[in-house]
């Protein structure tokens, strides 16, 4: 996306707030976010080619993953710098590594396009979900790769077109149709940001980067009843309840009720939901 169609310091300002705020939902869901996506996690350092004592750079990482993967793969002689956009986020990340022994891990506030590291100072780079998020994302991957020895890998990663991520596009959908709000332009820094191959290889790409591979992945969610998959979109996902917050509350309350028996209608005899999405994998060399 052209970064002059947006006022990136207003859209970073924007995701700093929503991302501190959904903080407190990402503390009371994350071992249910950890069981659908360590295989995600796992990928992205695979393909980032990282091995005990490297130095890593992950951006955006939110609570610290795939950070603290990572941080298991580099071991005592390896570091993980983890920033993020969100103190809230970063100051959950630093109680995980904690609680989970992991000294190996820096926790550093900075949004992606502000990043600073001396040149060739790491050996791989990550990025889960959060790159799409910059509204400038090409050239937050150009300053990446300055950071990375040369030869290093970057591996990140975006979700698939909205007819394969029903977990989001049920949401997202019903809350458009319900709000009447268009969809946003193509491109728009989110979730769904770089639906295709060529986008999300893209964003590497013209970021410098070169030897890109394109790779598919899934991740199911499990939910006992629709009625808890509202409640954790409503708690986790920013970009939804950044679209419904700001409506009366009887509409905010009708939203999400629709998105409710718009995911009921995807649910098993047993009432429970279980929603598998598309991930795409890019990686390149610095």
């Amino acid at each position: 996306m052209d970064s002059q169609t947006i006022d990136a310091v207003a859209f970073r300002d924007g995701q700093r707030d929503q991302w501190n705020t959904a903080a407190t939902g990402w503390r009371k869901w994350n071992e249910f976010i950890d069981r659908a996506t360590g295989a995600i996690n796992n990928r992205l350092v695979e393909l980032a080619g990282v091995t005990p004592g490297s130095r890593v750079l992950d951006v955006a990482a939110g609570y610290g993953e795939p950070s603290l993967t990572a941080a298991r793969v580099v071991g005592p002689e390896g570091k993980v710098v983890a920033t993020d956009i969100s103190q809230e986020m970063l100051a959950f990340g630093r109680e995980r590594a904690a609680e989970a022994g992991l000294e190996n891990v820096e926790f550093m506030l900075s949004d992606a396009i502000s990043l600073d590291f001396p040149k060739e100072s790491f050996d791989a780079a990550l990025s889960r979900w959060g790159i799409i998020f910059e509204p400038d994302g090409e050239a937050a991957a150009a300053r990446v790769r300055g950071f990375l020895k040369p030869g290093a890998r970057m591996a990140i990663s975006s979700w698939g077109p909205p007819e394969r991520v029903p977990f989001l596009a049920i949401p997202m959908g019903t809350a458009m149709r319900k709000l009447d709000v268009p969809p946003p332009p193509p491109g728009t820094p989110g979730p769904m940001s770089r639906p295709t191959p060529d986008a999300i290889g893209g964003l590497l790409e013209g970021g410098g980067f070169s030897n890109i591979e394109v790779e598919e992945g899934e991740v199911t969610f499990e939910f006992d009843t629709p009625e808890e998959f509202t409640q954790y979109m409503k708690e986790i996902a920013p970009p939804l309840t950044a679209m419904i917050d700001p409506h009366p509350q009887e509409v905010q309350d009708a939203t999400w009720a629709a998105i409710t028996e718009a995911v009921r209608e995807q649910a098993s005899d047993d009432g429970s939901v279980s929603l598998t999405s598309l991930v795409l994998f890019a990686s390149g060399s610095a």
